[in-house]
């Protein structure tokens, strides 16, 4: 009785304890089976036999290997084994094919000791994982198809665990290069501080956003990408994401843009600065002409001679201003871009020293440019002349011309430019090259490298405005030691080339005796044009203004033969001026006359096109010959004369 009443209480506890068991087991979405070190089912234990996928009777007794088959037991065997030596649990993820399809399952084994210790017995918990599966392979697909580089690392460590696709295009390495070794191992940040900085900042908040960051690729190349990682943990290890999105090419895109942005306000204030100072040269020029031709001393001669050399001096450099401003007067014409380069080549020999081979690559298939003649040779005079300078110790001038077909996404890159078909001019040295700082300075006016009083600076930037000015861009790409290639793209056109038109020379006299009606602001300008103009025998009535001028129209009708008006003048234009004048005087002619391009007051202040044109500043004598030619010339036959 003794024996039974001690046993009683026992086998009470130990139901208790089973009781509790299957209580704490059925409180939890798991299953939990016991395994002998074969692999037997020895019990199972869960609160829903849904979970087993097949009732529990089929498995107690029999060998995971019989239900299962071998191969797909196999690593479970193996962890048995390894636990049931070991005595350390281990974890296994498994997949499963069931009625409805796959799951996956996650399996953690433990070693159970025998209360003697002699025989002990293991114990897998078993939780579908089929959701977080589905979760991982759907960020495993997205992480291998995303644009942007992507990497994931340990915290700990900074070792990579798993890099995508784009990770290995943007760097240049291989998978099995990367894999288990840091980013600053494989040299991908120039600045090693930014990249620890970046890493507390991560491990402090738990995530970065666009943090602009500088790179570099395999082979040394500089990238700029926007960083952006988030902390996460992978099976009890502390990770973090990164996300590397490239955008190299837009900061390259918006420098370009802001340098685009900085020429065209320069080139603004460059030619408004050009204009006025090209009424002043007006007057200098042509009355130190004036001066010249009257009977003084020697001394006074050279005076003379001094002033009118500085003005002319001074017209080239606001000539160069006009051309930066894209404000030049172009004479364009269909050309025939390879004679153009092959004339060119003619003028380089003389200014290109002896140790500097010329070398010229022309292809026959290469079609026609809408340009002005003078200008393009202009620039090729100009880039040769800079290649000279970076070739002190001689070496190779190359000159190249092609068709080309610019895309779109070249067309970006370079604001004002549009995709089509173009010529592009490659002109290439072997010199010192640009350094990288004051690459993106080389086109600003009055920028330059070399000793004060040697170079003005105006080169480049005087190229850069003769090509935009044409409609087309201007390429730059150079590397310390190797040289420089400019590369002039410019719109292709495909009419014949035709013969630049040059003035007939007029050999007859500059005189004459008719009535001219002149309208300029700048009292220099109209002071000096009537004394010139009533030297040559013309009759003379000076307006400073339009209002002015139709008064005096008014007062003089029909005995007006010409009238030269200023373009940009205040309250009214000359192009509106000559429209309210032909109204009274429709047989009158005009001679229009500015500081800016023909073009650009085509747009501005509607110039008719054909309109006769007068470039300030000029010569008396230019100012005559243009005034006879215009009284001369026959009438246009779509406009009035």
């Amino acid at each position: 009785m003794a024996a039974t009443a001690n046993t009683q209480p026992g086998a009470a506890a130990q139901n208790e304890t089973e009781a509790r068991l299957k209580a704490l087991i059925g409180s939890i979405d798991e299953i939990v089976f016991e395994f002998d070190a074969e692999g037997t089912f020895l019990n199972i234990w869960t609160t829903n036999e849904q979970l087993l996928y097949r009732p529990a009777r089929e498995l107690v007794g029999r060998k995971n290997a019989d239900i299962f088959g071998a191969e797909y037991s196999r690593p479970f065997m193996e962890i048995f084994r390894r636990v049931y030596e070991t005595g350390q649990g281990e974890n296994l993820e498994y997949p499963l094919d069931v009625l409805g399809g796959k799951k996956w399952f996650l399996a953690r084994v433990n070693r159970i000791p025998s209360a003697d210790g002699s025989q002990h017995t293991l114990c897998m918990l078993v939780r579908d994982i089929t959701d977080r599966k589905v979760a991982e392979e759907r960020f495993a697909k997205a992480f291998q198809a995303s644009p942007d580089a992507m990497y994931l690392c340990k915290l700990t460590d900074g070792r990579l665990l798993e890099v995508n696709d784009s990770f290995l295009r943007l760097t240049g390495y291989d998978r099995e290069e990367a894999i288990g070794r840091t980013t600053l191992e494989l040299g991908l940040w120039p600045r090693p501080k930014e990249r620890e900085q970046a890493l507390l900042l991560l491990k402090r908040v738990g995530e970065l956003r666009d943090l602009e960051m500088r790179f570099a690729t395999r082979n040394g190349e500089p990238r700029t990408v926007l960083c952006s990682a988030h902390t996460i943990e992978l099976n009890g290890i502390p990770c973090a994401t990164t996300i590397l999105r490239d955008v190299t090419g837009r900061r390259a895109l918006e420098e370009r843009l802001r340098q685009a942005q900085k020429m065209e306000a320069v080139g603004r204030l460059a030619g408004g600065v050009a204009h006025d100072f090209n009424n002043l040269l007006v007057g200098i020029l042509g009355y130190s002409d004036l001066l010249k031709k009257r009977p003084i001393d020697a001394e006074s001669l050279r005076m003379a001679n001094e002033i009118n050399g500085a003005a002319l001096r001074a017209r080239d450099l606001t000539s160069r201003l006009l051309a930066l401003s894209r404000h030049q007067v172009l004479q364009p014409h269909v050309l025939d871009f390879n004679a153009l380069v092959r004339q060119a080549e003619r003028l380089l020999r003389p200014v290109i020293s002896e140790d500097i081979h010329i070398r010229i690559r022309l292809d026959p298939k290469t079609g026609a440019v809408k340009a002005d003649h003078a200008q393009l040779e202009q620039v090729i005079l100009n880039l040769a002349l800079n290649a000279r300078d970076a070739m002190p110790n001689g070496g190779m001038l190359s000159l190249e011309t092609c068709n080309i077909v610019v895309d779109p996404a070249f067309a970006r890159q370079y604001p004002g430019l549009i995709s089509g078909s173009y010529v592009r001019l490659w002109v290439a040295d072997t010199g010192h090259g640009i350094p990288p700082e004051i690459m993106p300075r080389i086109f600003e006016p009055f920028f330059t490298t070399k000793e004060a009083g040697i170079g003005s600076g105006m080169g480049l930037s005087t190229v850069y405005g003769i090509v935009k000015q044409s409609g087309g861009c201007v390429t730059v790409t150079s590397e310390p030691g190797r040289g420089t290639a400019f590369g002039i793209y410019l719109p292709r056109v495909m009419e014949p080339p035709e013969a630049p038109v040059r003035a007939p020379e007029i050999k007859e006299s500059l005189f004459g005796s008719e009535t001219i009606l002149l309208v300029e602001d700048e009292s220099v300008v109209r002071s000096l044009a009537r004394e010139v103009l009533q030297a040559s025998g013309y009759r003379i009535l000076c307006t400073p203004d339009g209002s002015a001028a139709l008064k005096t129209a008014l007062e003089y009708l029909n005995t007006i033969h010409l009238m030269i008006s200023d373009v940009v003048m205040p309250e009214m234009s000359g192009p509106q001026l000559a429209s309210k004048l032909r109204e009274v005087l429709p047989l009158t002619r005009v001679l229009y006359m500015s500081g800016y391009s023909n073009d650009e007051v085509l747009c501005r202040k509607g110039l008719p096109e054909g309109s006769a044109f007068l470039e300030k500043p000029f010569t008396p004598e230019q100012l005559m010959r243009k005034v006879r030619q215009t009284l001369d010339a026959k009438p246009h036959p779509h406009r009035p004369s």
